[in-house]
């Protein structure tokens, strides 16, 4: 049995969070660093607001200025999870 994915609108700091994953799966297995980001998201408030987010989820890690995608994130990527 398949279970029903109810939708909700996504908020503008998840909206923020998604793009960050996008762009950083898109380069995997090099990296982006939080001035790269900033650039292209616009915002570096935005920027380590999602960041900060996504590693309290297990979706990333910060080393210095350099975003690193964990095996977790990776993985549930290559499942096609979200």
């Amino acid at each position: 049995m398949q279970a029903k994915r109810i939708r909700r609108k996504l908020s503008k700091d998840e909206k923020t969070q998604r793009a960050i994953l996008a762009l950083v799966l898109a380069v995997h297995p090099l990296y982006r660093t939080m001035p790269e980001l900033s650039r292209e998201i616009g915002s570096k408030e935005a920027v380590e607001r999602a960041v900060r987010r996504l590693s309290d989820y297990g979706l990333v890690r910060l080393h210095g200025s350099t975003l690193l995608l964990t095996d977790a994130a990776f993985h549930c990527h290559r499942l096609d999870a979200w």
